[in-house]
């Protein structure tokens, strides 16, 4: 009798649980928005933290936390000391390129690319929020994105691109792997480059999807260790539509090394150009502690056949049973979808950027980001309480210098932005307002300027080089100002408000697609943020930010 009442009871929890289960949680792609390139991974216990490139942006190397791999927090950068990154100078998308993020016996450890004659170096932490030590530069380390890999034996790999001797193409590089003494930061023992692009090199340049195509440019590798085999990973296609991964394996670090015959194992490049997803690649592996594996990796969103958002941080669920890895194994195999099963791990929300930022703590939040390195203390919370003090400066936006620019990643297609701003400009050379910017070549300036007794506000926009004034209007006298920026699907508007409350639209709507590449940014993404400047002339003058506010629309 016990039983038989029990049976609606079970049926009951067994049909819960299949409810459960068909509502399988999803997570959309991708999981860092925004100019978030060349992911990478590691993990301690059960907490990941990732790192993304961060070019000629300061601080550099932004580092996220996350136990769910899906919600990250940004909380800190690998290089935010001008000591430790000199950006004096570098053009728009060069400084630093890809890192590495690996963790061992307590120690965090970054390596990165910094262009030009610097080379490649590694910086080390007990925390990843920091602080983290100074860069041990490595010598004899060629190529761009190197990777580290800690073996079994205690032994520590530096791995790297190296150009061929004997070029077939301009980009053929080949890789290379070499032990490392942390000690002493030095290379130690013999270099042996362990993949040679030339054997995948073919004259006719025809694109069928095989991996004997598209086999230009190898970059990023990472190099791990899976059941006694040696696996290293690549980019490879370039950072365009045909971006891919590859995977190669040996039983000996050094090699020799096996293609996998299902390479490339994630790539979009024969999907159509105008995929909303493309140029997917710069993959990196973790392991969760559920033993899932998972790929995160870079890719692009289109709106309009433009991707003014940049390269931005993606996450694909990867099958590793068997002797090859395969990415995305239940849905469109090899490729990256928006939507797609959450890993088997709690989900855990954590705190990004509030929206708002009242300029109250006494410190800018870490998503606060500089154009190349600050070399004087220009910016201040603390002469105006609740209030973010901006120095006008000569160095203008358009300069290859480092402007009066405070500014945010762009993450949504559809946003607004909102300022209010305390200013009397004091000449016509005075300006301070908002930005939106790609690059020094390609940006929107929103600006109030002109003289005290006039002050006038500009919309200026630049693309490839020319600058061109789309609006200047005169405004009443008066302390406050209020700017708003809003975007919608490419198409901005800009508008002024004396009191906040009733707005005036400066302009119809503005076509912003040529703050995606390929017309703009390269490597990088759209900022919007704060600006100030004396336009190549001494001043004592300043702007005051009272709060700064972003808002997706959806």
């Amino acid at each position: 009798m016990m039983m038989n009442r029990m049976l609606p009871i079970l049926f009951l929890a067994f049909a819960g649980a299949l409810s459960l289960n068909a509502q399988q949680i999803t997570y959309t792609n991708p999981v860092i928005p925004g100019f978030n390139p060349d992911p990478s991974i590691c993990r301690v216990g059960e907490d990941y933290y990732l790192a993304t490139s961060s070019f000629e942006y300061f601080p550099g190397v932004p580092i996220y936390h996350s136990k769910d791999l899906v919600h990250w927090q940004m909380i800190g950068h690998a290089l935010d000391r001008p000591s430790q990154l000199n950006l004096d100078g570098v053009k728009c998308s060069a400084g630093i390129y890809a890192p590495t993020l690996r963790y061992q016996n307590g120690t965090f450890f970054m390596t990165t690319t910094l262009t030009g004659d610097a080379g490649n170096f590694i910086v080390t932490a007990t925390h990843a929020a920091g602080p983290w030590s100074e860069p041990h530069w490595i010598e004899d380390a060629p190529g761009i994105d190197p990777s580290l890999f800690f073996d079994d034996d205690g032994k520590i790999y530096f791995c790297g691109t190296k150009g061929a001797e004997r070029q077939l193409w301009p980009t053929h590089n080949n890789i290379w792997v070499q032990q490392l003494d942390t000690v002493q930061w030095k290379l130690v023992g013999p270099k042996i480059e362990v993949i040679d692009g030339s054997a995948f090199y073919k004259s006719n340049t025809h694109m069928d999807g095989g991996l004997e195509t598209g086999m230009n440019n190898f970059e990023a590798p990472h190099l791990y260790k899976k059941e006694g085999r040696y696996y290293i990973i690549l980019a490879h296609g370039g950072t365009g539509h045909n971006h891919a991964v590859s995977i190669w394996a040996s039983d000996q670090v050094f090699g020799p090394y096996n293609s996998c015959p299902q390479n490339p194992i994630l790539t979009h490049r024969d999907l159509s150009a105008n995929f909303p997803i493309t140029a997917t690649g710069h993959g990196d592996l973790i392991q969760t502690q559920q033993g899932e594996w998972w790929m995160v990796l870079l890719a692009k969103r289109l709106q309009d056949g433009s991707n003014p958002l940049g390269r931005e941080t993606f996450l694909a669920p990867v099958d590793w049973n068997g002797l090859w890895p395969v990415v995305n194994p239940s849905g469109y195999i090899g490729r990256l979808e928006q939507i797609m099963p959450a890993p088997a791990l709690p989900q855990t929300p954590l705190p990004g950027f509030p929206g708002r930022d009242e300029f109250d703590t006494g410190r800018l939040r870490p998503e606060w980001t500089f154009i190349r390195t600050p070399r004087s203390r220009w910016w201040s919370l603390n002469e105006v309480p609740g209030s973010l003090r901006i120095a006008l400066r000569p160095e203008r936006i358009s300069d290859q210098a480092q402007p009066a620019f405070i500014g945010l990643r762009q993450q949504h297609f559809n946003f607004t932005v909102t300022t209010e701003m305390r200013f009397t400009p004091s000449n016509e050379h005075e300006e301070a307002g908002l930005v939106v910017e790609r690059d020094n070549n390609h940006y929107f300036k929103f600006a109030v300027t002109g003289s005290g007794e006039k002050p006038r506000i500009v919309l200026a926009q630049k693309e490839a080089g020319k600058e061109e004034q789309l609006l200047l209007t005169e405004q009443p006298a008066q302390a406050a100002h209020y700017l708003r920026v809003a975007c919608n699907n490419n198409l901005y508007i800009f508008s002024y408000s004396a009191d906040g409350k009733e707005w005036i639209v400066q302009t119809k709507e503005t076509d912003g697609r040529f703050l995606g590449t390929p017309r703009a940014g390269r490597f990088t993404g759209t900022f919007i943020g704060m600006y100030a400047s004396s336009n190549g002339q001494p001043s004592s003058n300043h702007a005051d930010f009272d709060w700064f506010e972003y808002s997706p629309m959806h």
